[in-house]
C-alpha cells in the first residue's frame, strides 16, 4: 500500500462482513483481534477510525476504518435488508516492512478465522 507520512511502510486488506445491524462493528473486530493477539492493545497498537492518532513510533500498529461495505442481503417480502454487509479495512504500519507485514498477516489470520460466531463487546 505504499509508505505513510511518517515513511512507516503499510500493509493492509479490506474485509465484508455479513451481520446483523450493530453500531460496534469496530469494537467487534478489536474483541476477535485482541483475542487472537493478547498484547496487542487498543490505542497501543490498534487504533479505529481515518482520524485516529496514531503514535509516531518504530514499532508496528494496526488501524481499523470502516468503509461501509456493499449493500445488505435482502429477503423475500421483506423491504429492509435482513442482514447488512459491513465493511472495514485494516492496515499496519511499521518502520520495518518484515513487522508491518506480519502484523497485517497475523490480523488477516485472526479476522477471516471468524464464522458464524457472535462477539460480545
Amino acid at each position: 500500500m505504499g509508505i505513510d507520512p511518517k515513511a512507516r511502510v503499510r500493509y493492509g486488506f479490506n474485509i465484508v462482513v455479513e451481520k446483523t445491524q450493530s453500531t460496534t462493528f469496530i469494537e467487534e473486530l478489536v474483541v476477535i483481534l485482541r483475542g487472537a493477539q493478547p498484547t496487542w492493545r487498543f490505542g497501543r497498537e490498534i487504533f479505529a477510525t481515518s482520524g485516529a492518532s496514531i503514535p509516531e513510533t518504530d514499532a508496528p500498529v494496526l488501524n481499523i476504518i470502516e468503509t461501509g461495505g456493499p449493500g445488505g442481503v435482502r429477503i423475500q417480502n421483506q423491504i429492509p435488508p435482513a442482514y447488512l454487509r459491513s465493511g472495514a479495512q485494516i492496515v499496519a504500519r511499521a518502520k520495518d516492512p518484515a513487522a508491518a507485514r506480519t502484523m497485517a498477516s497475523q490480523a488477516y489470520t485472526a479476522l477471516a478465522a471468524v464464522s458464524n460466531r457472535v462477539v460480545n463487546v
